[in-house]
């Protein structure tokens, strides 16, 4: 069937176009193209199609034309390259066209855990073991002793969110020799360490299982520096395994040390919540010949402490410790300055607690100590409440109030 084009005069062009098959099509335009030292058996080969016009066999007639698979054209030096290249670096490559190569991906900064996973690829380039078994999603598992050597930041490690908690875990089931390792992994950085919410947990596990030569480092390390001392007891992270710290003190000399820190910060620490109970803790634990320096201390500054808003509490709990040398010391410091303290606004509950004591020599001395003092402290808004207290008791002399 032949099929005619009009021009736009209505006027048939010169040429017509016949319908055949395009398996002869194909091999007549290939033939045209194709040069004239080809082999011919090739040509046979390549260009032979199937006359009935299966699409099935013709398309396997086509997989055979992949040339550039089985063999790639040579670069002439102009091929693909100048008059046939695409924008933005596409081309007309083996046999079709190529898409541009992407954009680079902009760069992004290298986080702790990339840099330790680095690290470790370069210690395996190295020869040096893998200190890591499985991957990040996989969690982490030691190897040995051995690779934990070569670790290298553990401090890092115990840092990092989700492996500081396979690091706690691994410090529950290690041996001495691995536990040996992480402490000297950490040590160095101890006084960092101690203030990180993350790391610190790794910490406190680690403490349970260090050995008391251990204990005895992490003492001389954390008391080195007194401001760095005061620092790690102020700090709402650090306070706490300073406490924890204190349980594991076995040795005299471990014990003096931390009280003389603990002793020459004093001052400081009463004002803060953490910190006191730091005090406390010393008071309550240790026996009164390793905490005489601290005694001391608070005894000297009472009445500094009592008219402050948290040293008169603190005052009150060291009352109550049941340390008779330290109580009766506050006591004769309390009942010289009972006057000033009654008319302090914070002092004045010094005053009640010791009265609160029903100790009868105590209450005797104190009323004693305010005589020809109680109309004046009637009319203060802060002697009035402990000349009511007084007046409460029966077995002293009401005549003398």
């Amino acid at each position: 069937m032949e099929s005619s084009r009009f021009n736009s005069n209505g006027e048939r062009d010169g040429y017509a176009m016949t319908e055949e098959n395009p398996a002869v099509m194909y091999q007549r335009a290939a033939s045209q193209f194709q040069p004239d030292t080809h082999d011919k058996a090739l040509d046979e080969q390549l260009f032979r199609f199937p006359n009935d016009g299966n699409l099935q066999t013709l398309e396997s007639s086509f997989a055979m034309l992949s040339l550039g698979q089985q063999n790639p054209l040579p670069d002439n030096g102009w091929t693909n390259r100048s008059s046939n290249q695409g924008i933005n670096g596409g081309g007309y490559v083996g046999g079709g066209w190529s898409l541009p190569p992407p954009p680079p991906p902009p760069p992004q900064r290298e986080t702790d855990f990339q840099q330790m996973m680095r690290m470790n690829h370069y210690l395996q380039s190295s020869g040096v073991p893998n200190y890591l078994s499985r991957g990040r999603n996989n969690g982490f598992g030691f190897v040995n002793q051995a690779s934990l050597s070569q670790m290298g930041p553990i401090a890092l490690i115990a840092r990092d969110p989700e492996s500081s908690l396979l690091l706690q875990k691994k410090i529950d089931e290690c041996s001495t020799e691995t536990i040996d390792v992480i402490f000297k992994g950490v040590i160095s950085s101890i006084h960092e360490l101690m203030v990180d919410h993350t790391a610190s947990q790794v910490l406190q596990k680690l403490m349970y299982k260090c050995s008391s030569q251990q204990i005895t480092e992490i003492v001389d390390e954390i008391t080195q520096h007194q401001f760095g001392f005061v620092k790690l007891c102020i700090d709402p992270v650090g306070t706490r395994l300073i406490q924890l710290l204190l349980r594991f003190l076995r040795s005299e000399e471990q014990i003096l040390r931390v009280v003389r820190a603990v002793s020459m910060g004093a001052l400081t620490f009463f004002r803060n919540n953490g910190a006191k109970h730091v005090i406390m803790q010393c008071l309550n634990q240790f026996p009164l010949s390793l905490n005489r320096n601290l005694i001391e201390v608070l005894a000297q500054n009472c009445v500094e402490l009592a008219i402050d808003q948290h040293g008169c509490c603190m005052v009150q709990q060291c009352l109550g410790t049941g340390c008779e040398v330290l109580k009766s010391r506050l006591l004769c410091e309390i009942i010289a300055n009972a006057l000033r303290l009654c008319e302090n606004n914070f002092g004045n509950y010094v005053v009640q607690y010791v009265i609160e004591l029903n100790d009868p020599n105590v209450t005797i001395a104190l009323v004693q100590q305010l005589h020809r003092n109680y109309a004046r402290l009637s009319r203060n808004k802060y002697g009035s409440h402990v000349v009511q207290k007084l007046l409460k008791i029966q077995y002293i002399n009401h005549t003398m109030i």
